[in-house]
């Protein structure tokens, strides 16, 4: 069964609100496609026109979306499609704590939600 969850500022939940980074689109989007590199995901499509990244690994793909709100705010939300025999959340939950990890190796996060 299919399990999609995505991000958003109306989250109630921390780990699925928007989250915004003191840093532009360019290094933003540039550190995400090395954590896709590194984690083996598959890139399909970038589209800077619509600040969008697709990728796929089996069993899930991911629609990232990176909006640079001004030059030292940009904000990155996900729409993530899974579909696993067992435990769909869970991965999705592992896959964006991962993500969030590694921006914050490289950016200061500046904060959850800002722009209700």
């Amino acid at each position: 069964m299919a399990k999609i969850i995505e991000t958003n500022e109306k989250q109630t939940e921390e780990l699925l609100q928007t989250h915004y980074y003191k840093t532009s689109y360019e290094k933003l989007k540039e550190c995400y496609l090395n954590f896709l590199d590194h984690s083996r995901i598959s890139v399909i499509s970038i589209d800077d026109n619509y600040l969008e990244i697709y990728a796929e690994k089996p069993h899930m793909s991911i629609q990232a979306k990176i909006i640079e709100q001004n030059p030292v705010e940009t904000s990155i939300d996900f729409y993530i499609d899974a579909e696993f025999l067992f435990g769909n959340k869970k991965k999705i939950y592992i896959f964006l704590m991962a993500v969030y990890q590694e921006l914050g190796k490289n950016f200061e996060l500046k904060g959850l939600s800002l722009h209700k």
